[in-house]
């Protein structure tokens, strides 16, 4: 059936009202109402195709390459460099930017940009990378570290292994450690207590002081504060208070009521409670393989303005192995190496 002329004509304004809106809405157009520039390209005009585009990219890589070239051999990292401007390929069409210090890449197609190897790029980006400091000494730092695992965290409480008791620090009255056990009868003068850690680590002290040829003996260990109290005030009778306070703890700062420390002599008797007993065979020994078991010479000498009492070579106190050997490594006094204040004085 033929087809009316009116239909024909109406078909015929459809397609002229289709080819404008097309050219109306081209990439261009679009572009600009979103605020984006892109490369126009005109259907009459083949040089603007994308494929023109396609062919613009040696020249690109050309000139980035020679960009990075140069940027190598100038081996200087100023700041100054990395502003310096990149040298512009002579047939590349000169790059119209905002007040800007950097140069924009031109803008492709879709379809081009998308081809293009990022790597031909001719922004050159400065990385910031944050470098060690030349001046800290590594080793300093670990040594730092591994200081700071040997300070304890507890040295509050009564029946913490590390406890501090001095004459600023002292434990409450009905404290009683819960552990005490009796040590061998072959190993001590009298009957003497101590929590199990420290008496387990006494026998093996004594036993291997015994395989060195050195005997010796605990004559005093566990206090309660009951019997400090007696004791101190026997002194106190005898000497008067400057004297006492130098070589007996007031009831409550004593550190045999933690039952973590003992009062050790010679055998034989000889050099017994006496700073003499320092210069024997036994004190010297003591001296050298104590923090192997885990124990320290509590009171050193002429360390009295730290720890409060004068040198006593026969009295160690149990902190276990890491940490004696830690204070042994470096001042000797175990206030000093838990980073507490010296205590030469009651503070009551």
């Amino acid at each position: 059936m033929p087809r009316r002329p009116t239909a024909t004509l109406t078909a015929a304004a459809v397609t002229l009202a289709c080819l404008g809106a097309s050219l109306y809405a081209s990439p261009q157009v679009i572009a600009q109402n979103m605020g984006r520039q892109v490369h126009a390209f005109s259907p009459l005009d083949p040089t603007t195709y994308p494929m023109a585009a396609e062919a613009a990219k040696p020249q690109l890589e050309t000139t980035a390459d020679a960009s990075r070239e140069q940027s190598t051999l100038s081996g200087d990292s100023n700041d100054s460099d990395t502003n310096t401007a990149i040298t512009r390929h002579e047939d590349q069409p000169e790059l119209h930017t905002a007040d800007t210090d950097v140069q924009e890449q031109p803008k492709l197609p879709d379809e081009a940009a998308d081809s293009v190897d990022p790597s031909s790029s001719q922004l050159l980006s400065r990385v910031e990378v944050a470098l060690p400091d030349p001046d800290t000494d590594a080793s300093e730092t670990a040594q730092s570290a591994e200081e700071d695992l040997n300070v304890p965290d507890d040295v509050d409480s009564p029946d913490a292994l590390t406890v501090i008791v001095n004459k600023a620090r002292p434990l409450p009255e009905d404290y009683i450690p819960a552990d005490l056990v009796e040590l061998p009868s072959q190993l001590s003068t009298g009957t003497q207590t101590l929590r199990q850690e420290a008496a387990d680590a006494t026998e093996t002290l004594i036993a291997a002081a015994q395989d060195d040829g050195v005997a010796l003996t605990v004559m005093s260990s566990y206090r309660s504060y009951q019997y400090q109290h007696e004791l101190y005030n026997n002194y106190l009778t005898r000497y008067g208070t400057t004297v006492t306070d130098e070589m007996s703890a007031r009831p409550g700062y004593s550190e045999h009521q933690t039952g973590l420390a003992i009062d050790v002599a010679p055998a034989s008797g000889e050099h017994s409670l006496q700073q003499s007993f320092g210069d024997t065979v036994g004190g010297q020994w003591l001296a050298e393989h104590a923090h192997e078991y885990g124990f320290v010479v509590r009171y050193p000498l002429d360390q009295q303005n730290v720890t409060g009492f004068d040198y006593e070579p026969w009295h160690l106190r149990y902190f276990g192995e890491d940490y004696a050997q830690h204070i042994v490594d470096n001042t000797g006094v175990a206030e000093l190496d838990f980073g507490l204040d010296p205590a030469p004085d009651y503070t009551e």
